[in-house]
């Protein structure tokens, strides 16, 4: 088996995912599979990074190189060196690093992760890069200053990368892994760090991307950032975050609105809104 996902890897790494590839692999190497390998040390993009290959973001990092890549993309785009980004859910540090990379020594990067085990693995990813520029955010990111249930599974749960806060009106809430944490809005994060730009604002937090809009209106207003969140029909309902508040937000603030695809951003209409995507919006002039 070993020698199975090492080739695997070795084949994914250098054609990433054609079509048709990652079911073969799937079939070959699914993440369960993969428990106990040891976690794996690459490196992409300049950047050092430890995985573990069982858990979706590692499995795809080690198969096919890379995870996300459109939105890298975007992130090598619109981030210029010494500028400034905040990753919001920003997990074990995947799009950080490669965030910090591209603003430099005299940038800035704020990361947000809410989950204390995943986060272990942020720092270590950072402390890996002897990254300075980029400062550490343990709270849940959301539209006002208090306390909230988290769900927070694990670093090595295949669901640890799916943590989300939990509202005392859910009506069912996870039976493990809830956690009390602190509360913070965008706008307060970004006056506290007395930021004199903001390039880049990147949101994955499982349903809650509304609230974060929306504790971070004045921080929109003032730096007009590009901004890239995550939408999910599934979760939305969380956050209260439904596709025709959304629109009306980033219009109010003249932005658009584009759903990134593969090999091109298509634009978003309200009547065709996506059940799940990533979502770039650009601010206008």
């Amino acid at each position: 088996m070993s020698k199975r996902i090492e080739t695997l890897a070795w084949i994914g790494s250098r054609i990433g995912k054609p079509p048709g590839w990652e079911r073969i692999v799937r079939r070959l190497a699914p993440p369960e599979k993969c428990r106990r390998m040891p976690e794996v040390c690459v490196v992409r993009d300049g950047c050092l990074v430890v995985v573990q290959p069982s858990i979706p973001l590692g499995w795809h990092v080690v198969f096919f190189g890379t995870y996300e890549p459109e939105l890298r993309e975007i992130f090598r785009a619109v981030l210029p060196s010494e500028g400034v980004a905040l990753d919001i859910g920003a997990n074990i540090g995947w799009h950080t690093l490669l965030m910090a990379r591209l603003v430099g020594a005299r940038g800035r990067v704020l990361a947000a992760e809410a989950n204390s085990s995943v986060r272990e693995q942020l720092l270590a990813n950072l402390n890996l890069n002897r990254f300075s520029q980029v400062e550490v955010i343990p709270f849940a990111i959301s539209d006002s200053e208090g306390t909230v249930e988290f769900y927070g599974p694990a670093a090595d749960d295949a669901d640890s990368g799916n943590g989300y806060m939990v509202p005392d009106s859910a009506a069912t809430k996870p039976r493990s892994g809830i956690i009390r944490l602190e509360t913070r809005r965008v706008d307060a994060i970004v006056a506290a760090a007395q930021l004199e730009r903001l390039d880049l604002i990147k949101i994955d937090v499982e349903g809650f991307e509304w609230p974060v809009l929306r504790g971070g209106e004045e921080t929109i207003a003032k730096f007009r950032p590009q901004i890239v969140f995550e939408y999910n029909a599934e979760y939305a309902s969380r956050g209260g975050g439904s596709p025709a508040v959304v629109f009306e937000f980033f219009q109010r603030y003249r932005y658009r609105l584009f759903t990134i695809r593969r090999t091109w951003a298509e634009a978003v209409r309200l009547d065709h809104w996506p059940n799940s995507a990533d979502i770039w919006a650009i601010p206008l002039k």
